[in-house]
């Protein structure tokens, strides 16, 4: 939807501007002549940015119609979720197609929020195109002119006609260029936005055969107690595709054991656990034993022991991480790699999550309670220290090389991919790279991100994502929402007290 003309016409406006008008010798006038026509010959050559903004329009009016009419569904299902289905449907029946009614109205509510926001995005990238374009005629309108001032000049044309042209074709190019930058601008803000709203379609990316249409909706819906359920659902889109590629790839007998364990699940919920240990990449023998441990729990017992960060809200500030009181913390020792990295397996693998909040013993509380829980997750911090080759503690420190393997092992092994570091030298690279950031974000794959500033170099995990706004997660044990304009222009400090406001590197998925 958008050209890639802007950084050759750049190029194109130096060169102009480098032609030197003023003669010194009798050939000069007709070098400089010539050179100028062969740069309106050169600009013409650059498309105007594609797209068509009144299509987009119509596309945009047509969501604003489907709005409408989920809308309207949204509000009948929303009525029987509340006032409950009719007496006749009883025991684990009633149970079931309670929870289908309760998460087809909620998608239903969500569906037509998501409409409503791929509006503003479309008539963004309309208006977008339709500047840019205007801008583009503007520009090839300065070129005519010029090459009218060439065209009908005499032989020997005088300095200032030269000049005349020179300006004209500068003014063409300029606009031509700043038409190819709006159009660019526009289709990456659309390309985030609609990208960002698609990830959000859950349900479809629950392909396992064998589940039913309402199966896929109540699993893709299920959500940690404790916020707002679009912002804490239990399954990332990541976490929906991988169980149902795992699923797929079953035995029928192990596909029959594994249907068993989720038609005995008390709750969405711990329906929804057990899938993202699947996705996570545990064996059955793993998922069977691990859902003996959860069945029947509550969804806040669930969350509590298998969700190491739920979010309130995505409003500016710090929120703690613990367990019972215990913080999610790297301590006094220099472990800030292996902990970041610990917290990220946590939150993609809950029987990880769940070995280092109780042991593996839940009902003993000689192994579920704050200070067994702080000890372990000290022990797991240093094993992972250790894997990538970290530095002697307690001072610490871990190598580029060390921090990508433990991200490639501890994270990538149960998310599906190898990490790669990606160098951010300055503002414009930082820019650059939030589109991959937040693709990854939004699939439920966290970001590993190294900060600098005055007193040294720390580590952090960018975990959720949000509009403008990343979720950060600080070793020192507490959750942060900046915006993107703070990750970009040097304001990371807001998440560590000051000390490292600079992002220097991130490790995305290759």
């Amino acid at each position: 939807m958008y050209t890639d003309n802007q950084d050759g016409l750049n190029k194109l406006h130096k060169r102009v501007q480098a032609i030197q008008v003023e003669a010194h010798s009798f050939e000069d006038p007709m070098k400089v002549r010539t050179a100028l026509a062969d740069a309106i010959t050169e600009a013409r050559e650059f498309s105007a940015p594609h797209g068509n903004p009144d299509h987009i329009d119509g596309v945009a009016g047509r969501y604003r119609e489907a709005a409408a009419i989920v809308d309207r569904a949204q509000g009948d299902l929303g009525k029987v979720a509340k006032d409950g289905l009719p007496s006749v449907w009883v025991g684990t029946a009633g149970a079931k197609a309670s929870e289908v009614i309760k998460a087809a109205s909620y998608s239903a509510d969500q569906m037509a929020q998501k409409f409503q926001e791929a509006i503003p995005a479309l008539r963004a990238l309309s208006e977008g195109i339709r500047e840019a374009q205007s801008k583009h005629d503007f520009g090839v309108s300065a070129l005519d002119v010029a090459a009218s001032i060439l065209n009908n000049g005499d032989f020997f044309m005088p300095a200032d006609e030269l000049r005349r042209a020179k300006t004209a074709i500068l003014d063409g190019v300029s606009y031509m260029g700043e038409a190819a930058g709006h159009a660019k601008a526009a289709g990456v803000e659309a390309r985030k936005a609609l990208t960002k709203l698609a990830s959000e379609a859950r349900a479809r990316k629950v392909t396992a055969s064998g589940l039913t249409d309402a199966d896929r909706l109540v699993l893709a819906d299920a959500a940690a107690p404790g916020g707002p359920a679009d912002l804490n659902e239990i399954l990332t889109a990541n976490e929906l595709k991988r169980s149902s590629e795992f699923m797929d790839k079953m035995s029928a007998h192990d596909k029959a054991e594994f249907d068993r364990l989720l038609s005995a699940a008390k709750s969405p919920q711990e329906r929804a656990y057990l899938m993202k240990a699947l996705a996570a990449g545990h064996d059955l023998k793993e998922i069977d034993h691990f859902a003996q441990q959860i069945h029947g729990r509550s969804p806040q017992w669930l969350s509590d022991r298998l969700t190491p960060v739920v979010i309130q809200s995505t409003e500016p500030g710090t929120n703690y991480v613990n367990y019972q009181g215990a913080k999610w913390d790297q301590g006094p020792d220099g472990t800030c790699v292996a902990s970041s990295t610990v917290n990220a397996r946590a939150m993609v693998d809950p029987l990880y999550a769940f070995r280092l909040t109780t042991g593996g013993h839940p009902d003993e509380p000689k192994y579920d309670n704050p200070p067994a829980f702080a000890d372990r997750l000290k022990k797991e911090q240093n094993r992972v220290h250790a894997e990538g080759g970290g530095d002697p503690l307690p001072d610490g420190g871990m190598n580029p090389y060390g921090q990508q393997h433990i991200n490639d092992v501890e994270v990538g092994g149960h998310t599906g991919g190898d990490y790669a570091e990606r160098k951010l030298g300055n503002a414009a690279e930082r820019q650059a790279s939030l589109v991959d950031i937040e693709r990854n974000l939004d699939n439920g794959v966290p970001v590993p991100v190294d900060v600098e500033g005055g007193t040294g170099r720390h580590a952090m995990m960018i975990v959720g994502h949000e509009g403008d706004r990343l979720q950060v997660y600080n070793p020192w044990g507490t959750t942060t929402w900046i915006s993107e304009d703070d990750f970009v222009n040097n304001r990371m400090g807001y998440t560590n007290n000051g000390y490292y406001p600079t992002a220097y590197s991130v490790y995305l998925p290759k």
